[in-house]
């Protein structure tokens, strides 16, 4: 009896750090849609400039399915606008948690009622509207229904769950039973980085990619390849995940890397703040990705990155090549599949470099840099670890000034403020002077900018050439239908196709008889939408329609007609 117990005493202990080194699932919220989940977004997916912070879900193409509460609770929060989560709609529950619903065509007709009153009473279609009336709501009560508006690449409902008391989004594969995964992620490539001036792999101090296979139940590098390092070195891997039934790549939920057995690195991906979204720029290796499009995450962390996934990091995950190295990758999604990964690093020759260093902008303190009427403050906290800048003016091929500010090629995490001065040619046209980005091939791109008479400052968090542009040209408005003299029923719709060609639409403004009517605006597909079901008409009468357009320069279009209400 006591060898049964003992052994029942063993079993245990090998278990309990496997199982409370797990997420409990939790299966307290109802699912928010009636179909088969195909998720096309994963939590903590990695995005441009910002992590993921829910799931999506495919609505197959389709829009108007109904959206559902999770549990019940009460209205906290809508917004409208037509970027970002386009119609989204907050629920606080008593739980503690925060239910947010993304993406959405339209709402239910008692939120939308509401919504609908407080976009006049302010006079806009984007609102970030908080109610100080109670709006109650039901567990599995209709919220609204599924769509594609801000800035959704396609139909599908954004869902999140959040902390209440901190605002961070918790993943929620944990909070629900639905969405099925079985398969492993997947490695492709793994990356190298040399990290001072006498490391080496392979005799050469530049990073180096190594193809990743899978075969035998693991991934291995392909060609088992024999690789030297020597000095201070990191490693970078390029991954991925899929959930069952969908071909939507999705990103990893933890990783841990050991080196001779050890954990050396290791994040997880339950939760994050907003505030710290940014840091992805450093969790990745930026300028790999803007340069070939590939996205490498670190698996040693720069000294200024304060995300807060990180568990274990021995000397942040930097490997000295003291002696040779035994690393083992191991990358899991949130159902617990996992892909394995090892390799050996052998201990290469010293290398005898010792090209003089550059003065650099260190990362914890701010800089102001001053350069033939510029200037650029850099706060502190913007970069990630210490970086050479240069900053020039100088003619580009066209015949115009340009400033190069930095490497396009290293990411901020904060504003800096540019200032230029203004050239006395162009300081007659006022506000309708800008700035622009300038790309490889010489095209710009709007940046904006305040004027005052001697100089446009700018904050920005993008290094690169910039130059100065002149916007006088106003936006375009095409109507989609006549409206001119025809009668219309009280349910119409009026479109039109609105465009700028440089700065882009400021704002938009609609008037029926000289009153503020609303106007639905979608960015990305230029399109801006007059309801009349939500316009201030009666049946019957006679209305003159005003549509004024004005870009970010303070171009404007206007376009006239009228029209009549049948009866």
């Amino acid at each position: 009896m006591m060898r049964l117990t003992n052994l029942y005493i063993v079993i245990f202990f090998l278990i309990t750090p496997f199982v409370y080194s797990q997420q409990s699932p939790r299966y307290d919220f109802l699912f928010p849609i009636d179909i088969t989940p195909s998720v096309s977004g994963s939590f903590a997916e990695l995005r441009t400039n910002h992590f993921h912070s829910g799931i999506d879900l495919s609505t197959n193409g389709k829009v108007g399915l109904p959206v559902k509460s999770m549990e019940k609770g009460t209205v906290s929060r809508i917004k409208v606008s037509p970027v970002g989560y386009g119609n989204a709609i907050y629920i606080k529950h008593p739980n503690g948690y925060t239910t947010v619903y993304g993406h959405l065509r339209n709402y239910a007709s008692k939120i939308d009622s509401i919504i609908t009153a407080e976009q006049y009473k302010i006079e806009s279609f984007s609102i970030d509207f908080f109610p100080k009336e109670t709006i109650e709501i039901e567990k599995g009560e209709i919220i609204g229904f599924s769509g594609n508006s801000g800035s959704s690449g396609g139909p599908h409902l954004h869902y999140e769950i959040r902390d209440t008391e901190t605002e961070q989004p918790i993943n929620p594969f944990f909070f629900q039973d639905k969405i099925k995964d079985d398969v492993r992620p997947k490695i492709m490539n793994i990356r190298i980085y040399t990290l001072e001036n006498n490391s080496t792999i392979n005799g050469s101090h530049s990073a180096r990619n190594y193809p990743v296979v899978f075969y035998d139940g693991a991934y291995h590098l392909k060609g088992n390849p024999k690789i030297y390092a020597s000095g201070k070195i990191g490693i970078g891997i390029e991954m991925l995940d899929y959930m069952s039934g969908s071909w939507k790549k999705c990103g990893v939920y933890q990783l841990n890397m050991k080196v001779d057995d050890q954990v050396f690195y290791s994040w997880k991906l339950d939760r994050f703040s907003f505030d710290e979204s940014r840091y992805i720029n450093s969790h990745i290796d930026y300028a790999y990705k803007a340069k070939k499009g590939k996205r490498f995450e670190r698996c040693f962390r720069q000294p200024g990155n304060m995300l807060s996934v990180y568990g274990t990091r021995q000397n942040d995950g930097i490997i000295s090549m003291d002696t040779s190295k035994t690393v083992h990758i191991q990358a899991f999604d949130a159902a617990n599949n996992v892909a394995d990964l090892q390799f050996k690093l052998l201990k290469g020759k010293e290398s005898t470099n010792t090209s003089a260093a550059h003065s650099k902008l260190t990362y914890t303190t701010e800089h102001i840099l001053k350069h033939e009427g510029i200037q650029c403050t850099i706060p502190k906290g913007a970069l990630y670890e210490d970086i050479e800048m240069e900053l020039i003016k100088k003619a580009s091929p066209e015949g115009s000034i340009l400033y190069k500010i930095g490497d396009k090629h290293t990411p901020l995490h904060k504003y800096m403020n540019i200032s230029i001065q203004i050239p006395n040619s162009l300081k007659e046209f006022g506000n309708k002077v800008c700035l622009a980005t300038v790309n490889g091939s010489g095209k710009k791109y709007y940046a904006g900018g305040k004027t005052d008479n001697n100089t446009i400052a700018l904050a920005t968090k993008s290094f690169g050439d910039y130059t100065l542009v002149i916007d006088t040209i106003a936006p375009t408005i095409r109507a989609l239908q006549n409206i001119r003299g025809r009668v219309f029923k009280t349910h119409s719709k009026f479109l039109f196709k609105i465009k700028d060609n440089f700065s882009g639409i400021g704002s938009y403004k609609c008037f029926l008889n000289n009153k503020w009517t609303l106007c639905e605006y979608d960015a990305k597909s230029d399109q801006l939408t007059c309801p009349l079901s939500k316009a201030p008409i009666e049946k019957g009468s006679k209305y003159n329609f005003k549509l004024i357009i004005t870009d970010n320069c303070g171009n404007d279009t206007m376009l006239e007609s009228h029209f009549t209400v049948s009866k």
